[in-house]
C-alpha cells in the first residue's frame, strides 16, 4: 500500500497551500478603493451617452415575434396598435426622426401586457427606455406610450410579461 510520512505530506502540501494563497491574492477584491477602474456609474452612464450620440443607435436585441412584412406609419403623430395573447398586431412600426409619436395600445387579449421599446443603447430595463403608461394593461384596458427617438434606426419593442413571445420593430428615418 502506498503512504507517505507526516515529512512528505508537509513538503508536497506548503507549496501547494502557499500557490493557492497567491492565487487568491491576485484574484482577489481591491478593498482599498483603489485599482484600475475610476468610472463611477455616473461617469460609465454618461459615457455610454456620449458614444451613444456619437454612434448612433446601439445594436438593438432581435423581435421575439416574427416583424409583420407591412410597415405601419404613423397618422398625425399617433400609431394604433393591439395586444393579444401573446403577440401584437402590428409590430412593424415607422416613425419620424425628432419627432413625438403617440402610440395607442389596446389589450384585446385576457393577459396582462405592456410595451417597451429598448432605447438608443439598445438594451431593456435601462433609463433610455420608452414604457406604456399605464406600465399594465389589463384585459380591455388602454395605454400609450409617447416615444420622441432623437437618432436614426430601427428601435425593438417587447412586452414585459412576455419577452420570449411578443415584440416587435419601429423604424425611424
Amino acid at each position: 500500500m502506498f503512504s507517505l510520512s507526516p515529512a512528505k505530506w508537509t513538503r508536497i502540501l506548503v507549496p501547494i497551500a502557499a500557490g493557492l494563497l497567491l492565487l487568491a491574492a491576485a484574484c482577489g477584491d481591491d478593498d482599498d478603493g483603489g485599482g484600475d477602474d475610476t468610472s463611477t456609474p455616473a461617469a460609465t452612464a454618461d459615457a455610454t451617452a456620449d458614444a451613444t450620440a456619437a454612434d448612433g443607435i446601439q445594436t438593438q436585441p432581435d423581435s421575439p415575434q416574427e416583424v409583420d412584412a407591412e410597415v405601419t406609419e404613423a397618422v398625425d403623430g399617433v400609431l394604433q396598435i393591439a395586444l393579444e395573447d401573446n403577440f401584437y398586431t402590428l409590430n412593424n412600426l415607422s416613425v419620424p426622426l425628432g419627432e413625438t409619436t403617440t402610440i395607442e395600445i389596446v389589450n384585446d387579449g385576457t393577459d396582462i401586457h405592456n410595451m417597451r421599446i429598448a432605447g438608443p443603447d439598445g438594451e431593456f430595463n435601462t433609463d433610455d427606455d420608452s414604457v406604456s403608461d399605464p406600465e399594465q394593461i389589463t384585459a380591455g384596458s388602454t395605454a400609450t406610450v409617447d416615444f420622441t427617438p432623437t437618432l436614426a434606426g430601427t428601435y425593438t419593442f417587447q412586452c414585459d410579461f412576455h419577452p420570449a413571445e411578443q415584440g416587435g420593430v419601429i423604424v425611424v428615418e
